[in-house]
């Protein structure tokens, strides 16, 4: 069996909303037959990675919480008491519920109060073997809280819910002690400053607290869907929590340890026979030079005493493997021609090291009776501690590997689940990677003072109709060239290209606002930033996409012919009229598929055809500089028309944006000019341009001669803001606004 899922209401930072964490399912594979080492490595590690639970989130985002939680429910009981303390409690939802039903409330009133602060939780179990042994939860199945599901391969035979409520126990004597903090210790009308009435409210509100941390609250377990409590159910002998916290290295012999038990649990699994029998020859070698050299010394002192006839010496040796490792075994690395000790191993490996060994040991304790009987979580906080992020990348893998290794000759793993919690961006992709998939990563954030939980899985991103599958692959190849710190980001900017990735780095850099949160500029490589909306949206992660017009043009429309030392031959003509241009025809405007997609969502209409959209994009586009449009946490911002003409691609906005005369000394203009120059210094005919050039009304035919020079375009924008004091460039109105709305966002 196997715990399916966990619900929380009003627990800590988890509030009045019910919030649900997903658990993998804990069938672990069959190894019988499988002789070969980096097979057997291989299966492991699948499975680990695919059937493992990931708890993510940044700092306070309430994984411990989650850990805290399940340590605690296992050692409860229906009917116990002093379970929990007011700290428990979510502190918000108990301050709103004394301000509405206590602070200005008669004696009377709140004599009637018929609804109380609780907790809530419910575990659903996954019965997946017929041999599990159901007997732990009688007095919930006997009430009627089993639920059959259809028998499918890899599901569960029944599911079991099991609903505990942390609740006032004695409803009378909990109303008297209302009325009596209420009524006791002082007067509101008391004739007193303003300060003592401050601080005696306080002291009145904390006795209100005190009451949550007394007896007057019990633990209940509930069959799903009664309201009679189970009198003799037991969470302790169903529910059994293991947990390897962060700081793993405790002493210098931390390592030593560790390596006892891989080394015993591996010689125990394998059968190493030469081993067996060096062990059994020191005890026959160790007796025969006691017999004759100490026995006699021994039996002599004791014979002063006693007969020898009422007493026998007889020595017996007593030499173990496990004695041997765990006090004549000396742990060292040798450095050139130097023994360096086990208290000079770096951190990092000795806390890996120490998690290996838990696991094995974990894996080796556990009885027959526990692997049917019981629910077997083991926990892993932070495995991240003291690790460098490659050996965070390779956790998994390592982990996968050691099971594998030590185990031997053990053919079926063990049923527990592992729960890993980490803030390693690292750890989180070395998940991803391992088992090619996202399922069974839980993420945990913050909105206001409550926690939430989203859980992440494959069918969770492609359900809809807003991503293929295709596409999915490109998302998670994408994660393996991109660490995976979407998770962790406050915010995420997704852009196409390289230039905007550099210039929106060094813009974040320097603002004075958005410096202080941690944005997470992606790359995309194209217009495909639609495609990472889904995922973006289960992340509940405010979201600005900057995506290029990319107005559709003709080969012919596309040409230009310069020459280096000539005036060019050809310049392709740039685009002031969208309405004369694009009104009349069948295809789209644009070329950018993302654009596309936030315009059928603005339309609410996923089959929206060109026309439509084309007329769409005039509307919104006509004589405005920028292109916003917004749904649920993402906006998306594009160019629009500036200086009287159409930007098509992030460098064309920069270029509009500051080619104009002003009169600010041209200082725009000038600095245009000299990245220009700085990008192409050998081109003649931009080392020709100066500030009587219409440089506007040829952006686009500029645009198409920088393609080969994006990098060097963004790179030059930052290069001469820093070298040059003179140099000031305009931001384009759309990035300006989205920058805007990411200040407006963290100021909320």
């Amino acid at each position: 069996m196997y715990l399916k899922s966990l619900s929380t209401k009003n627990y800590r930072k988890y509030g009045e909303e019910v919030q649900t964490i997903n658990f993998a399912h804990s069938k672990w594979p069959e190894m019988l037959g499988v002789d070969d080492e980096s097979k057997k490595i291989n299966i492991t590690e699948e499975y680990i990675s695919k059937s493992s639970s990931l708890i993510v989130g940044k700092n306070n985002s309430g994984k411990s919480t989650i850990v805290k939680l399940l340590n605690t429910l296992q050692n409860t009981k229906s009917g116990s008491r002093n379970i929990f303390k007011h700290t428990d409690f979510n502190l918000k939802m108990l301050s709103d519920w004394y301000q509405e039903n206590i602070e200005s409330k008669s004696e009377e009133e709140i004599k009637s109060i018929d609804k109380f602060p609780s907790m809530e939780f419910l575990l659903v179990l996954g019965i997946d073997d017929e041999n599990d042994i159901i007997s732990s939860f009688e007095d919930i199945l006997i009430l009627g809280g089993i639920d059959s599901d259809e028998v499918q391969e890899n599901a569960e035979v029944a599911e079991v819910s099991i609903n505990i409520k942390y609740e006032v126990a004695d409803v009378v004597a909990f109303l008297e002690e209302l009325v009596k903090i209420k009524t006791s210790y002082f007067d509101d009308r008391e004739q007193r400053d303003g300060q003592y009435l401050v601080y005696k409210k306080e002291i009145r509100y904390r006795k209100f607290l005190g009451l949550f941390s007394s007896n007057y609250f019990i633990l209940n377990c509930y069959p799903l869907g009664r309201e009679e409590p189970a009198k003799e159910f037991s969470l302790s002998s169903l529910l059994k929590v293991e947990t390897i916290e962060a700081n793993t290295v405790k002493n210098d012999k931390t390592i030593s340890q560790a390596y006892n038990k891989i080394v015993s649990t591996y010689i125990k699994n394998n059968d190493i026979a030469a081993i067996d029998s060096l062990v059994g020859d020191i005890n026959y070698r160790v007796k025969d030079m006691v017999d004759a050299n100490i026995k006699d010394i021994l039996q002599s002192a004791v014979s002063s005493i006693e007969s020898t006839k009422n007493l026998q010496m007889n020595l017996h040796p007593d030499v173990t493997l496990e004695k041997i490792f765990a006090n004549s075994i000396i742990y060292e690395y040798q450095e050139g021609n130097n023994n360096i000790p086990e208290s000079q191993f770096g951190m990092g490996y000795t806390n890996l090291m120490v998690i290996i060994a838990k696991i094995v040991d974990y894996i080796e304790l556990y009885s027959e009776k526990d692997i049917n009987g019981s629910v077997n979580i083991l926990c892993i906080e932070e495995p991240e501690s003291f690790m460098h992020p490659q050996m965070q990348e390779l956790f998994i893998k390592n982990v996968s590997k050691a099971i594998a290794t030590l185990l031997g000759k053990k053919q079926q793993l063990d049923t527990f689940q592992i729960l890993i919690t980490t803030h390693s961006t690292h750890i989180l992709n070395s998940k991803i990677q391992s088992g090619n998939t996202l399922n069974n990563i839980s993420y945990l954030g913050q909105t206001g003072v409550n926690n939430f939980i989203k859980n992440i899985s494959d069918d969770a991103i492609v359900s809809g109709i807003d991503i293929d599958k295709k596409a999915y692959k490109y998302i998670k190849k994408y994660f393996r060239l991109e660490v995976s710190d979407i998770f962790f980001a406050d915010a995420v900017i997704l852009v196409e290209g390289v230039s905007e990735e550099t210039y929106l780095r060094y813009e974040i850099d320097r603002h004075p606002i958005l410096k202080n949160h941690h944005i997470k500029v992606y790359r995309i490589d194209g217009a495909y930033a639609h495609q990472f909306i889904s995922l973006l949206e289960l992340l509940n992660t405010k979201t600005i996409i900057f995506t290029d017009l990319d107005l559709k043009r003709t080969e012919d429309e596309m040409k230009v012919d310069i020459k280096d030392n000539d005036v060019p031959d050809i310049i392709p003509s740039n685009i002031s009229d969208l309405a004369g241009k694009y009104a009349i025809g069948e295809s789209s405007l644009t070329t950018n598929s993302t654009l596309q997609y936030f315009i059928k969502k603005e339309l609410s209409d996923e089959k929206a055809k060109y026309s439509r959209i084309n007329s769409k994009l005039i509307e919104m586009l006509t004589d405005k500089e920028e292109l916003i449009v917004e749904y649920k946490n993402v906006s998306a911002h594009s160019q629009g028309k500036i200086n009287g003409y159409y930007a098509t691609s992030f460098e064309e906005a920069i270029i509009l944006t500051n080619a104009v005369n002003n009169n600010d000394e041209n200082l725009n203009k000038k600095s245009l000019i000299k990245l220009l120059q700085y990008v192409h210094p050998r081109m003649k005919y931009f080392g020709d341009i100066d500030e009587t050039s219409e440089i506007a009304d040829k952006s686009y035919m500029y645009q198409v001669k920088l393609s080969d020079g994006k990098s060097k375009f963004s790179t030059g924008i930052v290069f001469l803001s820093i070298t040059d004091d003179t140099f000031n460039l305009k931001l384009p109105k759309y990035i300006e606004s989205g920058l805007e709305s990411l200040c407006d966002y963290f100021k909320e």
